[in-house]
C-alpha cells in the first residue's frame, strides 16, 4: 500500500500533475490524491537498475529526484545510451508499457545519481482503474495515444532507414 505521506506531499502531487497522462487532471486535486494513493515511494542508489531490458515488469517508475539514464542494445548485445532523463525536466516516467501489459521491458534503465521514485505497479493501476472506470479509462487512452505516436515515429524512422538502405545500395551498382 503507498505510503500515507504523499497524499501530503505538496511536491509529490506537483509531480503527479506534470506527467503527461496524468496533466487533463492537473487541476483536479481530488483526482490527483486518488492518484497518488496508488503510488508508493521507491529511493535508489547511484548505479541501481531499475528496468532491465529483457525483463519482465510490472512497475511505472515517476522521477521524483535525481537523473536516469535509458540504455537499448544492439542486435550485436552492444549497449548504447538512448536519452538521459532528469527529474527537473519534469514529468518523467518510464516503464508505462507495464501498466498495459504483461510483456518484456523494451530498454534498461538505470539511476545516474541516487534517484527518488514514485512507482505505481500493474495490479494496483487495474484496480484503480476498476473502481475508477471514468478515470482509468482516460488515463489508459492517453498512454495508448503516446504510444501509438512511438510507434508511428518508429515506422516512419524504419522506412527512412529502409529509404536510405536502397538509395546506398542502387547508387553502389
Amino acid at each position: 500500500m503507498p505510503q500515507s505521506n504523499i497524499l501530503n506531499d505538496k511536491a509529490i502531487l506537483n509531480k503527479l500533475r506534470e506527467v503527461s497522462f496524468f496533466r487533463m487532471f492537473s487541476d483536479n486535486d481530488e483526482i490527483i490524491g486518488k492518484i497518488a494513493e496508488i503510488c508508493n515511494k521507491k529511493f535508489f542508489k547511484k548505479g541501481t537498475v531499475l528496468i532491465r531490458e529483457g525483463d519482465y515488469g510490472d512497475e511505472l517508475f515517476i522521477i521524483l529526484k535525481g537523473e536516469i539514464e535509458i540504455i537499448k542494445k544492439t542486435l550485436q548485445n552492444d549497449e548504447y545510451t538512448v536519452t538521459t532523463l532528469n527529474a527537473d525536466m519534469g514529468g518523467i516516467s518510464v516503464g508505462e508499457l507495464a501498466l498495459i501489459d504483461n510483456d518484456q521491458r523494451s530498454a534498461t534503465v538505470y539511476a545516474v545519481t541516487d534517484c527518488e521514485c514514485l512507482v505505481i505497479n500493474r495490479d494496483n493501476f487495474i484496480k484503480f482503474g476498476d473502481e475508477n472506470p471514468e478515470i482509468g479509462l482516460k488515463i489508459t487512452r492517453e498512454i495508448a495515444g503516446q504510444l501509438s505516436s512511438k510507434l508511428r515515429k518508429a515506422n516512419s524512422d524504419v522506412i527512412t532507414l529502409f529509404s536510405a538502405l536502397v538509395e546506398e545500395f542502387s547508387t553502389d551498382e
